[in-house]
């Protein structure tokens, strides 16, 4: 983003890939993706309404809208300035637009990104280690974009040359940084997809489930956008360090534009590329795959309670306090199941150690897990062998929660000639 104000005049293009508006080029094409933006607005906001009015919020719908209020703005701004190409301060006001609204998506795969971390690797994805990573990238990503809105607005009303030195390093500096930024994402689920398919590291525990669709589907919806963001921002940076083009030749000709600050370049890896991830983002329904129960906090606290033997219906999210044993034998009935504080009888107040959830007595066949490999929710036992459904006699094992460690443990349960009879014992192994 190139002062205007140098000792030879340059071509706006070095600001942003596009350059200045002319009448003939820019007003079709704004108009087209005005249009794009409206509709995939409409459509974002309609499906926010739709799932808010169920009492599911999922805030990243509303982001996905504000984007195309933002990119409205932008295009409005665009076809004015086309109009009036000498009005300095609609050039400003479009350029900054320009930058500030990608960032929307930056941060939406970066949050898929940590609940997809968050699954695959619950005590580690909830750690003090992990959890404050994302916000601190989305609060470094705000911080550049004020810094580019200072250097843009500042060079072009001051001649200073050390401040126009300045402004350019901060000019270079932010595409870079959104280039790293756009490829966090792919990094991330890189690494925690293939640690996840290490036995040691993957120990025993099973993926905290969320949304519908395989774990499998979430990681190829986030890494194409992720890809497709990184590539946007990886020319705009890259071209941001090529030589500057002055506006006139020696001779007062105009001076040909190189083929990366044309026209074609700036509208289809900056507008395109967000109407593309807009699009298929709703095709594919994000709202679905990626929703998470209200007030989620913790290891396994995204699938809404553990569900016991594959047992669709015995969520903590489904089932209230008096109901989240149903169908359960051996649990405490006088305890509030599932994790978390417990009371007995609305008397004590200190939470229990371990929450045992108790043995299903409902028909119930074991399910494997979306890796294909582990088994859910009974887990190998330390001679390899796969503990069975707890509605078939002989299931060895009980699972529960431990408040104080954040961990959910086993413990072995005798009487294996029937579940009903099932009696459990003492806690045996974390999960």
């Amino acid at each position: 983003m190139a002062s205007t104000h140098q000792s030879a005049p340059y071509r706006p293009e070095v600001q942003s890939l596009g350059g200045t508006p002319t009448v003939p080029v820019d007003i079709p094409v704004c108009a087209v993706f005005m249009l794009l933006y409206i509709i995939a607005g409409v459509l974002h906001f309609g499906t926010f309404l739709r799932n808010k009015k169920v009492g599911k919020k999922f805030i990243f719908g509303g982001m996905m809208f504000g984007l195309c209020k933002i990119r409205i703005v932008t295009l409005s701004l665009r076809i004015a300035w086309a109009c009036y190409p000498r009005n300095i301060r609609l050039g400003i006001a479009a350029q900054i637009f320009v930058n500030i609204g990608v960032v929307l998506l930056y941060f939406v795969n970066l949050f898929f990104t940590q609940r997809i971390v968050r699954a695959q690797h619950p005590n580690f994805g909830w750690s003090k280690l992990f959890t404050p990573l994302i916000p601190i990238i989305c609060a470094i990503t705000v911080l550049t974009i004020i810094a580019l809105i200072v250097a843009v607005i500042q060079s072009f009303y001051t001649l200073h040359k050390n401040i126009h030195r300045i402004d350019r390093i901060i000019e270079l500096y932010g595409p870079t940084a959104f280039s790293a930024i756009a490829f966090v994402p792919i990094v991330i689920i890189t690494i925690s997809t293939l640690l996840r398919l290490i036995p040691s590291v993957r120990g025993q525990k099973a993926l905290d489930k969320f949304g519908s669709g395989k774990m499998s589907t979430k990681i190829a919806i986030v890494i194409p956008s992720a890809a497709l963001l990184t590539l946007a921002a990886s020319l705009k940076a890259g071209t941001s360090y090529l030589r500057q083009v002055p506006l006139l030749t020696p001779d007062n000709t105009p001076e040909p534009t190189p083929w990366y600050f044309n026209r074609g370049i700036f509208y289809g890896f900056g507008f395109g590329v967000e109407i593309i991830i807009l699009f298929f983002y709703m095709a594919v329904r994000v709202d679905k795959r990626f929703i998470i129960p209200d007030g989620a906090k913790g290891p396994y606290s995204y699938a809404g309670g553990f569900v016991f033997a594959g047992e669709s219906g015995n969520e903590k999210s489904r089932l209230g306090q008096r109901d989240s044993t149903r169908n359960l034998t051996g649990s405490s009935q006088s305890l509030q199941s599932w994790g978390g504080s417990t009371r007995r009888g609305g008397r004590s107040k200190a939470p229990s150690v371990i929450s045992w959830g108790g043995i299903s007595q409902a028909d119930t066949e074991m399910g494997i897990g979306e890796d294909g490999v582990e088994p859910v929710p009974y887990v190998t036992t330390e001679d390899g062998e796969i503990a069975r459904p707890a509605s078939i006699a002989g299931a060895e094992q009980e699972m529960g929660w431990d408040s104080k460690s954040g961990k959910w443990k086993l413990r072995p349960v005798s009487g294996m000639s029937a579940v009903s009879t099932a009696i459990p014992m003492m806690p045996r192994e974390d999960v």
